[in-house]
């Protein structure tokens, strides 16, 4: 099921707003070079991982430029966004290593357990952080980047 962007998920911070609607789309191609790929995915593990390596670029990207924002507006919950930033960031990390390394890359099955738990993963953690930590800096931004 393909994550859409929707207008709750808006905080009004055009360069944030613009960059989780990119965080989306990067999930979403995730999605669907697994969905397309489902009974096969061994064959096309470079897709996925150079899908997932662009993810995790853009995300570390996105949230130095997010904590930027809340710096430059003394957002007070600002160290503890940072470490929520900083264990998704681990946590990509982590299912990256596990993806490249062993055999999971030539396992059909287990590389489907991989992915379906890895988009539900981002999916879930995507509009959660957004719907939550993201909306409690909200009010205080007044200085966009």
């Amino acid at each position: 099921m393909i994550a859409n962007w929707d207008v709750k998920y808006e905080t009004n911070i055009s360069e944030i707003d613009s960059q989780h609607k990119k965080l989306f789309r990067l999930i979403n191609q995730i999605e669907t070079i697994y969905e397309e790929n489902k009974n096969h995915l061994s064959v096309n593990s470079k897709l996925l991982i150079d899908a997932v390596s662009e993810l995790e670029d853009y995300t570390i990207s996105h949230f130095l430029i997010e904590e930027r924002v809340m710096e430059l507006n003394q957002y007070p919950e600002l160290e503890a966004h940072k470490k929520q930033h900083d264990r998704f960031t681990d946590k990509i990390l982590e299912l990256k290593k596990r993806l490249t390394s062993g055999n999971l890359l030539t396992n059909d099955i287990e590389l489907n357990q991989f992915f379906s738990e890895l988009i539900q993963f981002l999916r879930l953690w995507l509009t959660n952080h957004i719907l939550k930590e993201d909306m409690n800096y909200k009010p205080f931004i007044k200085l966009d980047l």
